[in-house]
């Protein structure tokens, strides 16, 4: 605990600053103003330290209901203590909550997660994981949000084929599911000798390193919302099938040849309004282009998929195969997370790509579909195991 250069209590947990030294009560309203939706149903508060972030955003919720979660079984004692601001828990929508009460009710709540709060409880706090994939969600929403509803109301314009009649139409069959990481480079010489053994689903970034190799996939999934991934697929030649975000860049996909199809996400009002009132289903997308790959497979009635590309990690400073449209090279003092890879070494990661890892995780825990991995140089996905190119004809492809 300790006094501002303003007068008022600012507070440090594990060496980390919650709130300015200068000016803690501004430093609060100004993440608040920010990061508040006034259109949410209530809001979720990560952290109550002295106050300040609930002050602001009790005077802002029009009496909606918010919900405080405490990081730390001191930091109420701490703010009874030394905050001035227990009025504003002193309301009735105000309810403080302990961690195991965080239940499904509260999912339409936007969560507010101050960035120093993140930082201070670290990798280690059993909550991070949990907090950081709902973080990663949010920035990327937050920056793409009036991006994306553009594209969404120009792509229903399109008047593209949906997904219903594909539900379960390809029971008991193999697919193989392309990304861009860095492994695809050493496999995709014996996926061009299998290709015709399975449906093979391209990510909008794999598909120039597949075309180089003379392999064509039965399909394109792209979901980027941004201008840039038109070169994915309107610089190749490539006019197959394309199964596109209804907020995918709406160039791309009006400007696209070949068979198209929408799809329509969860999480997002304008799809699922949409979806509701037109009887059309609705894919988990879990964040990534991959993880909605996976969703669409899973909804077409895949009994077997194997994953090539799919890294979630890298070696060295290349995040994705060197021909892929989206590899980026870092710097070699980037200070990079490590994962253990499916080869049992240590290898960088991304907190985005950790967040897509937790999810593939989450979904084979639950799918009765065979998964199978070929990334040897990949992050090691729980649920989803490495398989060898012998392995990959024995099992897959006999």
């Amino acid at each position: 605990m300790k006094l501002a250069k303003n007068g008022e209590y600012t507070l440090s947990v594990n060496n980390i600053n919650i709130y300015s030294m200068y000016n803690p009560r501004k430093d609060a309203e100004k993440f608040i103003i920010q990061a508040y939706n006034k259109d949410a149903e209530g809001y979720v508060l990560i952290g109550l330290g002295l106050g300040y972030h609930l002050e602001h955003l009790v005077k802002l919720c029009e009496k909606k209901k918010i919900i405080v979660l405490p990081i730390d079984k001191q930091e109420l004692e701490v703010f009874n203590n030394f905050s001035s601001r227990k009025h504003s828990i002193v309301t009735d929508n105000v309810e403080l909550i302990s961690e195991g009460n965080l239940s499904d009710q509260f999912l339409n709540f936007q969560m507010l997660i101050p960035f120093a709060v993140m930082k201070a409880i670290g990798y280690d706090h059993h909550l991070y994981p949990y907090l950081e994939d709902i973080k990663i969600r949010q920035m990327s929403n937050n920056k793409f949000c009036s991006l994306m509803k553009e594209n969404f109301k120009s792509n229903i314009d399109n008047k593209d084929l949906s997904i219903n009649f594909l539900y379960e139409q390809y029971k008991g069959k193999l697919a193989f599911l392309i990304s861009a990481g860095p492994s695809l480079e050493s496999t995709v010489n014996i996926l061009g000798e299998i290709q015709e053994k399975a449906f093979v689903l391209c990510v909008g970034s794999a598909l120039n390193v597949l075309l180089e190799n003379n392999i064509v996939p039965d399909a394109v999934i792209v979901t980027d919302p941004s201008p840039l991934v038109m070169k994915q697929i309107l610089e190749v030649d490539y006019d197959g099938m394309l199964f596109y975000l209804a907020t995918a860049n709406h160039e791309m996909t009006l400007n696209h040849v070949g068979e198209r199809f929408i799809i329509f996400q969860e999480g997002f009002s304008l799809s699922e309004d949409f979806a509701k009132t037109h009887g059309i289903p609705l894919l988990e997308t879990g964040g990534s282009v991959a993880t909605t790959a996976f969703s669409l497979l899973e909804y077409m009635g895949f009994e077997k998929i194997c994953f090539f590309g799919q890294d979630l990690g890298f070696i060295g400073t290349n995040t994705h195969a060197m021909n892929s449209t989206s590899n980026v090279k870092f710097q070699e003092t980037t200070n990079f997370r490590k994962v253990i890879a499916n080869s049992g070494e240590y290898i960088n990661t991304r907190a985005d790509l950790n967040s897509f890892k937790r999810w593939f995780e989450k979904k084979a825990s639950k799918t009765s579909i065979k998964l199978y991995n070929t990334a040897l140089s990949g992050a090691k996905i729980k649920g989803i195991p490495y398989i060898s190119e012998n392995e990959i004809l024995h099992i897959l492809c006999k």
